[in-house]
């Protein structure tokens, strides 16, 4: 084998390692793509997890408030205190109109 195959064998050689190790190394950059997507992807689903947490306990709790204002006792005890009804007047009703003009 003369010296000029022997340093062209050598270049195939060294080739072949360097493709192998770039090879290697996009597989690891791919995988630490997957893995850190993958992660980020979970803390998303958590946050959208809690924040729809959120929003059905506040609804709940603007049902639970709706439902006392609009309770027949307090609306009784208003139309005494603040407005000074009495309670021939709670037997009657009255209908407004929606029209102003």
């Amino acid at each position: 084998m003369t010296k000029k195959n022997k340093n062209q064998n050598n270049q195939r050689i060294d080739y072949r390692w360097l493709a192998l190790i770039l090879v290697l190394f996009c597989e690891l950059m791919v995988h630490a793509w997957v893995r850190t997507e993958s992660s980020q992807t979970i803390v998303r689903i958590s946050n959208a997890q809690a924040g729809i947490t959120k929003s059905l306990s506040y609804g709940r709790a603007l049902s639970i408030e709706r439902d006392r204002l609009k309770s027949d006792t307090r609306i009784t005890r208003i139309a005494r205190t603040r407005l000074g009804l009495s309670t021939d007047i709670f037997n009657q009703t009255i209908y407004l109109s929606g029209d102003e003009g």
